[in-house]
C-alpha cells in the first residue's frame, strides 16, 4: 500500500468491516468505509480535509465545478482504462489542481489562465508541463462530456527548455561501484539487474525468482505493457547464482520486504553515494548507462529496444547518434595523426 496522506488512520469494526477515519483539529471527524485509493474514497479524504464532510450526492450539488468534473473523470471508461502508473501520476497533478482550484467552475477556465499558472512554475518547468498535459486530458473530458464547448489547454505551449535528464553512469563510475559492492551483496544485484536488463526501476525492484528460467529474464514492463524476454549477461548470472533467500522477490529490503518505488531509488543512489560516486548517479541512469553501452556496441536502435522496450526509437537514436559522433571524430583524429606522422 502506498504511504497514506496525514489525519487518517483505519480500524475494523464490530462487524470486520474496514473504516476508515479522518481527524484533525479544527475538523469535524468523519468516516468511509470506501476503498483505499479509489476515486470515492480520496473524493472523502479532500471533503474532510476542507471541514466538508461528505455526504451521498454531494458531488452533485455544486454542478459544474472543478470538484464535479473530476469525481466524475474519476468514474469514466476513460479513467479506467488507464495504466495503474498513469492513474498515479495524473492523480497527483489531479489532486493538486484541485486543492487549489476545486470550487471555481469549469467554464470559468481561460488559456490565460493556464499560460499564468505556468508562469509561476516556470522555475519548474517540466512540472509545468505536467499540469498542462493534465488539463488537455480533463478539458478534453468535459468537452466530449458537453461541460464546455472548448479545450483551453489546446491554445496553450509548453515551456520548451533544455535538459539532458537522468545522469547516464560512465564506465568509470560502474566500475567504482562494482568495487564497493562485490557479487553477492543485495547492491550489486540490484545495480547488476539495472545494468544487464535495461530496464526501468519499477520493473527491476518487482522482479521475482519466477521471470528467471534458464538463460531468459522474460516481464511485462508496468509503463507500457510491452512483453519481453532478455538474454541472460554472464555479470547478471553471476550475480543471481548468488541470491540466496527464499521471498519470491529478487530484491528485498533489509527486513525481507518488497521496495516502495521511492524506497527502492533512495537505496540505489544512497548506495552509490556509499561507493564515492557523486550525486546524481541513480537507478534510472543505470537503464541509460545499459542503452549507451548498446549503442557503443554496435547495436542498432531497434536491437536497443529489443532490450531496453522502448516504444519510440527517439531517445534510442540519440544514444546512437552520439557515440557515432564520438566514434567518427576519433577515425578523423586517427587520420590526422596517421597524416602528420608520414
Amino acid at each position: 500500500m502506498k504511504k497514506r496522506p496525514p489525519y487518517v488512520s483505519k480500524y475494523a469494526d464490530r462487524h470486520g468491516k474496514v473504516r476508515w477515519r479522518f481527524r484533525k483539529r479544527g475538523h469535524d471527524e468523519t468516516q468511509t468505509t470506501a476503498v483505499y485509493d479509489t476515486p470515492g474514497w480520496w473524493s472523502w479524504y479532500f471533503a474532510a480535509l476542507k471541514g466538508q464532510p461528505r455526504q451521498i450526492g454531494s458531488d452533485r450539488t455544486s454542478p459544474g465545478t472543478f470538484n464535479s468534473l473530476i469525481v466524475a473523470y474519476y468514474q469514466s471508461s476513460g479513467w479506467k482504462l488507464l495504466r495503474s502508473a498513469t492513474q498515479t501520476a495524473y492523480r497527483g497533478e489531479i489532486e493538486r489542481f484541485r486543492s487549489a482550484h476545486g470550487t471555481k467552475r469549469v467554464n470559468d477556465l481561460k488559456s490565460s489562465h493556464i499560460a499564468r499558472m505556468m508562469d509561476l512554475k516556470a522555475d519548474q518547468p517540466a512540472a509545468a508541463n505536467n499540469l498542462l498535459r493534465v488539463l488537455r486530458v480533463l478539458m478534453s473530458f468535459a468537452q466530449s462530456r458537453g461541460w464546455r464547448s472548448d479545450n483551453p489547454a489546446d491554445g496553450v505551449k509548453k515551456l520548451i527548455y533544455r535538459s539532458d535528464g537522468f545522469h547516464s553512469w560512465t564506465d568509470g563510475e560502474i566500475a567504482q561501484f562494482e568495487k564497493r559492492w562485490p557479487v553477492g551483496t543485495r547492491e550489486r544485484l540490484a545495480f547488476d539487474l539495472l545494468l544487464y536488463t535495461g530496464q526501468r526501476s519499477a520493473d527491476v525492484r518487482t522482479m521475482t525468482r519466477s521471470q528467471v528460467g534458464g538463460s531468459i529474464i522474460w516481464l511485462k514492463q508496468q509503463k507500457t505493457d510491452e512483453r519481453l524476454e532478455i538474454p541472460i549477461h554472464p555479470a547478471l548470472s553471476a550475480s543471481l547464482d548468488r541470491c540466496g533467500g527464499i521471498h519470491p522477490s529478487l530484491i528485498t529490503t533489509q527486513y525481507g520486504e518488497p521496495f516502495s518505488a521511492k524506497g527502492f531509488g533512495n537505496w540505489i543512489s544512497a548506495a552509490a553515494e556509499r561507493a564515492g560516486l557523486p550525486a546524481g548517479c541513480s537507478a534510472h541512469g543505470l537503464r541509460k548507462a545499459a542503452a549507451r553501452r548498446l549503442a557503443e556496441a554496435g547495436c542498432t536502435p531497434h536491437q536497443i529496444a529489443a532490450i531496453t522496450g522502448h516504444k519510440s526509437l527517439k531517445e534510442i537514436e540519440r544514444y546512437t547518434r552520439a557515440v557515432d559522433q564520438r566514434m567518427s571524430a576519433e577515425a578523423a583524429m586517427r587520420k590526422v595523426q596517421e597524416a602528420r606522422n608520414v
